[in-house]
């Protein structure tokens, strides 16, 4: 039960949302969380809004998130999906991923600022090998 609290925890998930399963593989140094929703949730449609109710949820979906203690970690879950009679079906926005992505919020932050340090550093290294002033 620990590592399910922890684990909301890490992924900063809040309600409606919830950690229903945390996974380890030791020898494939993977941990794979299961996240779920309370039932009865109107969640709004991603184009105007307005709140509805769950129609059906798309097929389950695995994110790559940060590494826990170096073992890759997914989150997966069945994404609900609503239909807006204006908008039809739609898969709601999830708080960890923009929508088609394959990686969670967190993860693209991360490499976003390790691609960033090193294109400074490497732009700083060539500025400062060509007698340029940066």
């Amino acid at each position: 039960m620990r590592d399910i609290e922890l684990y909301r925890h890490l992924l900063g998930l809040e309600a409606p949302w919830f950690v229903s399963g945390v996974e380890l593989d030791v020898k494939g140094q993977r941990v794979d969380v299961r996240a779920g929703h309370a039932d009865a949730v109107r969640w709004p449609c991603p184009v105007c809004g307005r709140e509805l109710a769950v129609y059906d949820h798309s097929e389950e979906r695995a994110w790559r998130h940060l590494d826990s203690c170096q073992f890759m970690t997914y989150l997966h879950a069945r994404p609900p999906r609503v239909k807006c009679p204006e908008h039809g079906v739609l898969q709601v926005q999830l708080p960890w991923s923009e929508p088609r992505a394959r990686f969670t919020a967190l993860f693209e932050r991360f490499a976003i600022d390790v691609l960033g340090r090193r294109y400074a550093r490497k732009t700083a290294r060539s500025t400062a090998g060509s007698g340029r002033s940066a």
